[in-house]
Formats: structure tokens, C-alpha cells, sequence
């Protein structure tokens, strides 16, 4: 390893610690409450060090947003691919929908997509971001997956796009709900959430089975 690799390794190290302290200081005080200096105590930085990485809070507000989603997208692709190659479909399917719920109650991502929420008349392109590379794309590599599936015969999905989003609101829309109104526990517990996972699977695959 080279002397610039370290390097920017350890700036890469440095600033993912900021971003996973400021994400925990955004989340517990939200935008306003939130300040550099605790950010910076939190990082165990000082507040020139977070200032070398984000030129302002806002900067950094949105390279935790787009961080998160990012980690999100990564966390559903592998599923998403291993289905469109699947010759067990209702197995995978199902497995895809536990997946995806434990993903999408998964406590620290609510909390983001909380505070993304309650601040997007402030910062209107964060919003349309965290939206466009979080639902939008993963809903297509969904709906590109069910369209390799229709064209298997696994699938008959005249409408992919339409399908995905089906999809993934049978299985999502009671716990997202919940928790949206009263709080993280609220999702479900693990049992709970399989169980609204297999049931949505099943009703999809009734309005979506080829013939």
C-alpha cells in the first residue's frame, strides 16, 4: 500500500466517523438542534477537522442523508438480483419480503426518514435525493427484476414498475404506518413482521401468477 493510500484511507475512515456521529446527533436533536460543535464532540474531531470534510451544516446534513440511503440501496440489491435468478419464486419471493421489511423498520433508518420528512420544505433537493436513490431506484431494479421474471413465465407483470410498487406496499404500508404514528417498536415484532411479509407475498403472487 502507498503512503497516498493510507492516506486516503484514513480520510475516508475520518469522514465516515463524522457521518455516523452526526447522523446520531441529526437523528436525537434533529436539524435545528443540531450544531457542528456536537457533531464534532461526538466524532471525538474537532470542529476543523468536520469543517475540512463539510463546508457547513448543511453539507453535512445531506452527506448523512445520501450516506444512509446509499447503505440502504446496497443492503436490498443483493436480494433483488438473487430473485431474478431464482427457479423457486414463492421461497425467494418471501425471502425478499423479510428482507425488505427488516431493512425498512430497521430503527436508524426510520429515524432518517423522519427527519428527511419533517425537513422537506426546508431543503427541497435532499428530499427529491433521499426519494430518487432510495424508492425510485430501488423500486426499478425491483421492476426490472419482475420483468425478467414475466419474461421466465415465473411472473406476469404487464406493468412492472406498477407491480413493484404493489409489491413492496403489501408488505410495507401496516408497519410503515405504525411506525410513522407510534414509534419504531410499533413496526412489529420480528415474528410479525414475517408473518406480513408471507401474507403479502402470497396475495401478490395470486394477482401476479402467469395464466
Amino acid at each position: 500500500m502507498t503512503v497516498t493510500t493510507r492516506a486516503e484511507a484514513r480520510s475516508a475512515r475520518k469522514r465516515q466517523e463524522i457521518l455516523t456521529a452526526a447522523r446520531a446527533v441529526f437523528t436525537a436533536h434533529g436539524y435545528v438542534g443540531t450544531s457542528m460543535d456536537a457533531v464534532a464532540a461526538a466524532a471525538g474531531a474537532s470542529k476543523r477537522t468536520v469543517y475540512q470534510y463539510f463546508a457547513d451544516k448543511e453539507e453535512l446534513f445531506a452527506g448523512v442523508v445520501l450516506d444512509t440511503v446509499d447503505r440502504g440501496y446496497e443492503y436490498f440489491k443483493p436480494a433483488i438480483l438473487a430473485l431474478a435468478e431464482t427457479d423457486d419464486l414463492a421461497t425467494t419471493l418471501r425471502d425478499h419480503a423479510r428482507t425488505t421489511l427488516r431493512g425498512l423498520t430497521d430503527p436508524q433508518l426510520l429515524q432518517m426518514r423522519r427527519l428527511v420528512i419533517a425537513e422537506a420544505e426546508r431543503f427541497p433537493e435532499i428530499g427529491r435525493e433521499y426519494f430518487e436513490r432510495s424508492w425510485v431506484r430501488t423500486l426499478k431494479l425491483l421492476a426490472e427484476t419482475f420483468a425478467k421474471l414475466t419474461e421466465r413465465g415465473l411472473l406476469n407483470t404487464p406493468d412492472p414498475d406498477r407491480a413493484a410498487y404493489l409489491f413492496t406496499w403489501l408488505i410495507a404500508s401496516i408497519p410503515a404506518n405504525r411506525a410513522a404514528f407510534l414509534g419504531d417498536a410499533a413496526a412489529g415484532t420480528p415474528e410479525e413482521l414475517n408473518a406480513l411479509a408471507d401474507e403479502g407475498t402470497r396475495v401478490f403472487l395470486a394477482a401476479y401468477a402467469p395464466g
